[in-house]
C-alpha cells in the first residue's frame, strides 16, 4: 500500500509538473498573438489559469477567497487610493485556491510571466550603441528586473495586479489645428480599452488579473498652458463616464486630490474639486518639488528624462498656437514665441517630475507604465493607440484619430486630414475623421444630407451605423434600436459589405441586428 501511495504521488507530482509546464507555455504564446479577438485570448486565458491554478489545487492549502483579496474596496472608476487591509471574506462567492508557500520559485516565474504580456503591450526605442546586454538579446525589456519585486508584493497579497498610468490630462488647448473638442472621443476610448485589455491579458496567467490607475495629472499643468481647472474637470468626467459605459471594469481614475488623500470620506463633486485645485499645485510643488536646475541636470545624465522634454517642445510649438500664455509673446516675434514654449516646457518637465516623485512616494508598488518614448530603462512606455504604421503614436488628447478605410488608426492634428477625411459625429459631438471613401456608404444616397463634411454614424438613407471598435473591428447594425432584429439590408448594400470586408483588412467587420444577416 505505501509503495503505491509512493507512486501516486509521484504520478501527481508530474501531472503537476506537466500542468505547470502548460500554463507557462500558454502564458509565453498569448503575448505573440496580438491580433487574435479578445474572446479569444479570454478563453486561452482560461485554460492558462486552469493549468497553472490546477497543480495548487492538490496540494493542501488555506482556501483564499479571490474577491476578498481583490482591492474591491477601491470604488469601480471611483477616486480613492486601494486599501492596504483586505475585505472580510464574502462566504457566497466562488473560492481560488492560491499557490503556497513550498511552491515560491513559481512565484517568481509567475511575476515574470505577468511582466512578459505588459511588455507585449509596449514599444521602446532603441537601445545606445554601447549597451552590450540589449546587443546580444534583442527586443529585451531593460527595465524587467526593476519591477520584478513590486510584482511579486501584490502576489503574495493576493490582489490584482496594480499598475500606475500618469497620463490623460485635458484635451489640447489647441482646438484649431489639433483637436475637435474638450472632452474625451475615439482616441480616449480605444486607449483605455487597451489598458483594460491588458488587464485582462493578465488573467491568462494570474486570475486576478491587473488594475490600471490613471493617475490623471492635467491639474498639474493646465494653469500653465492656459486650459481651466472646469475644463479639466470635465474632460476627468467624460473618461470616468467613458469607461463605466463600456464596461471598462480594470480601469480606476486617480485625481491629484485623491492621491494627496484630500477627498478621504468626501464625494468629489466639480465644487469641491475647484476649491481644491491650487491647493493641490501648491502642496505638489512644496513638498515634492524640483528645481529647474535638478531637472536640466537630469536631462544630462538621462536619455529618457532628455527624450521627454524634447517631446514637450514639439508638442507645445503646436498646443500653444492659440494659447492665451503666449498671446504677447507671438506678437512680437517668432523667436520670442519660442523662447516662451521652452520656459513652459521647463515649467511642465519641472511639474512632471515633482509628479513622479509624488507617486513614488504613495503609490510604492505600482508597475510604473508611460506615455512618452523611452528606451524602458526605468519605465513601461505603452502606446495606447496602436498606428497602422507602426509608428509610436501621438497621445490622443494632443491629436485627433484618423480611421482608413483598411481599419487601421492613425492620431493626427486635425489640420492634416480636414481635405481627405469626414468628420465623424457620435451624440452631436466631433468623435473621429473617417477617410474619404464610397466604401464607406451603404445606401444608395451616399453621403445624403452631411454638411461641410460632417457626417453622423447614422447613414442617412438606410439608418444603418457604422462604428469603430478595439482593436480594429467595424460593427454596422440598424441606427434606431428599435429596428434591431427587424431591419433588412439590401442585395445592393450586402454587396457594398462584401467590398468593404475585402478592404477592411486590420480587422473584421461585423454585421449585427439585421433580420437577414446571421
Amino acid at each position: 500500500m505505501e509503495a503505491r501511495i509512493f507512486a501516486l504521488e509521484g504520478q501527481l507530482h508530474q501531472l503537476g509538473q506537466q500542468q505547470l509546464s502548460l500554463a507557462s507555455l500558454l502564458g509565453r504564446l498569448l503575448p505573440l498573438l496580438p491580433s487574435l479577438d479578445p474572446e479569444t485570448r479570454n478563453v486561452l486565458g482560461s485554460l492558462k489559469s486552469l493549468a497553472h491554478f490546477g497543480y495548487a489545487a492538490a496540494e493542501p492549502q488555506v482556501i483564499q477567497d479571490e474577491k476578498a483579496q481583490s482591492t474591491m474596496a477601491v470604488q469601480q472608476l471611483g477616486l480613492l487610493t486601494p486599501p492596504t487591509t483586505p475585505l472580510p471574506e464574502d462566504p457566497s462567492t466562488p473560492k481560488t485556491r492560491i499557490l503556497d508557500s513550498s511552491l515560491v520559485v513559481e512565484h517568481d516565474q509567475l511575476a515574470s510571466d505577468i511582466l512578459d504580456i505588459i511588455k507585449s503591450y509596449s514599444q521602446h526605442l532603441a537601445a545606445p550603441a554601447d549597451d552590450k546586454v540589449t546587443a546580444a538579446e534583442p527586443g529585451k525589456w531593460l527595465g524587467k528586473h526593476l519591477f520584478m519585486d513590486k510584482v511579486k508584493v501584490q502576489l503574495k497579497q493576493q490582489q490584482a495586479i496594480r499598475l500606475i498610468l500618469p497620463a490623460f490630462p485635458w484635451k489640447s488647448v489647441n482646438k484649431v489645428d489639433k483637436v475637435t473638442g474638450a472632452l474625451p472621443d475615439l482616441g480616449e476610448e480605444l486607449a483605455l480599452y487597451r489598458l483594460n485589455q491588458l488587464c485582462e491579458d493578465i488573467k491568462s496567467v494570474y486570475p486576478l488579473g491587473g488594475e490600471v490607475y490613471i493617475a490623471t495629472d492635467g491639474l498639474l499643468f493646465d494653469d500653465v498652458v492656459g486650459i481651466s481647472d472646469a475644463e479639466t474637470w470635465h474632460y476627468g468626467e467624460g473618461l470616468v463616464q467613458m469607461a463605466r459605459e463600456h464596461n471598462l471594469s480594470n480601469i480606476r481614475l486617480m485625481r491629484v486630490m485623491d492621491i494627496l488623500n484630500m477627498t478621504t470620506d468626501k464625494v468629489l463633486d466639480q465644487e469641491l474639486y475647484l476649491s481644491l485645485a491650487g491647493k493641490c499645485r501648491e502642496t505638489i510643488l512644496s513638498s515634492y518639488g524640483r528645481t529647474e536646475e535638478e531637472v536640466r541636470q537630469m536631462m544630462k545624465d538621462d536619455p529618457d528624462t532628455l527624450t521627454t522634454y524634447r517631446g514637450f517642445i514639439t508638442f507645445l510649438e503646436q498646443d500653444l498656437r492659440f494659447s492665451p500664455v503666449t498671446a504677447a509673446s507671438k506678437a512680437i516675434s517668432g523667436s520670442q514665441y519660442r523662447k516662451t514654449v521652452k520656459k513652459v516646457a521647463i515649467q511642465m518637465m519641472v511639474r512632471a517630475e515633482s509628479f513622479t516623485k509624488l507617486l513614488q512616494d504613495r503609490c510604492t508598488d505600482y508597475v510604473r507604465l508611460s506615455i512618452h518614448p523611452s528606451t524602458g530603462a526605468v519605465k513601461l512606455s505603452i502606446p495606447l493607440v496602436v498606428q497602422g504604421s507602426g509608428a509610436f503614436p501621438r497621445s490622443p488628447w494632443h491629436s485627433s484619430v484618423a480611421l482608413a478605410v483598411d481599419g487601421t488608426y492613425r492620431t493626427v492634428p486635425a489640420r492634416e486630414v480636414r481635405e481627405t477625411h469626414d468628420l465623424i459625429l457620435r451624440d452631436g459631438r466631433p468623435y473621429y475623421f473617417r477617410e474619404k471613401s464610397d466604401l464607406w456608404q451603404l445606401s444608395s444616397g451616399g453621403a445624403g444630407e452631411a454638411e461641410a463634411g460632417q457626417l453622423d454614424n447614422e447613414n442617412s438613407e438606410q439608418n444603418v451605423m457604422l462604428e469603430p471598435c478595439y482593436p480594429n473591428r467595424l460593427v454596422v447594425t440598424p441606427a434606431k434600436p428599435e429596428r434591431q432584429g427587424i431591419q433588412k439590408l439590401s442585395e445592393r448594400q450586402i454587396e457594398k459589405l462584401r467590398l468593404l470586408r475585402a478592404a477592411h483588412t486590420a480587422g473584421p467587420v461585423e454585421v449585427v441586428g439585421f433580420a437577414n444577416m446571421e
